[in-house]
């Protein structure tokens, strides 16, 4: 599939994109973002559910792709991002080539073309991560200029306790740095929770705790914030 051919050529770009960050601990996560438009989400996760189950019959993989629709979108409010996980680039980029060399899912792809444009993806590599997003997560994304990544991650640390004594204990933050595409941040922040109740309730409380406001005042020299966002999960299960 054309969205995701050039992941083959990407090996060549990570020494350069690496080179920052030999103190972070190596995590065994790369993700991939693809923003998508289209007038009809609800299809296209649905079209995307048929290349899920056609994914999962070569590879066994559950739920290859996830798509998230935003809610409170600082560009374009109702945008659809498609997010693809693995273990390494190497790995990412060996499954969809097995995947992209399947007839049915050729086939797909034809469908998804009518009714989808293909806008900017991104390469990360995860440097903190609390596990995936449950199924029908409900996130918060920051998108950051980060200028200390290890005092970052160490101030996300904090910022867990934090989290843990608003019994927020559900709520997950994850951090991934980008490794490839044209950005205007070095780090994508989630905050993923289990529905919008919970989403709601991680909000409320960054607003008016006062250890929520504390940490966002001292964390503030490790990064620039470039935008907020929430979202929402709509994939087809």
């Amino acid at each position: 599939m054309k969205t995701l051919r050039l992941l083959a050529s990407l090996a060549t770009l990570l020494a350069a994109c690496l080179t920052h960050a030999a103190d972070s601990k190596p995590i065994a996560r790369v993700m991939t973002i693809l923003d998508v438009e289209t007038d009809d989400p609800t299809g296209y996760a649905t079209w995307l559910k048929e290349y899920n189950a056609i994914a999962k019959a070569k590879t066994g993989q559950d739920n290859l792709l996830r798509v998230f629709q935003t809610v409170f979108d600082g560009k374009r409010t109702g945008s659809v991002r498609v997010a693809v996980s693995s273990g390494s680039v190497a790995e990412l980029s060996k499954t969809m080539a097995l995947i992209e060399a399947d007839p049915e899912i050729a086939r797909n792809v034809e469908h998804l073309r009518m009714i989808r444009k293909m806008g900017a993806r991104a390469l990360y590599q995860a440097v903190r991560f609390e596990g995936a997003s449950p199924r029908g997560a409900h996130n918060y994304v920051t998108f950051a200029n980060v200028t200390d990544e290890a005092g970052y991650l160490a101030a996300l640390d904090e910022l867990r306790a934090v989290f843990d004594g608003a019994g927020l204990k559900d709520v997950k933050i994850s951090a991934y740095r980008t490794l490839a595409g044209r950005l205007d941040h070095t780090h994508r922040i989630t905050i993923s929770a289990p529905n919008g109740e919970r989403l709601a309730a991680f909000m409320d409380a960054a607003a008016t705790n006062p250890k929520f406001i504390d940490w966002l005042a001292r964390s503030a020299k490790l990064r620039t914030v470039v935008s907020n966002t929430t979202s929402r999960e709509i994939t087809r299960y």
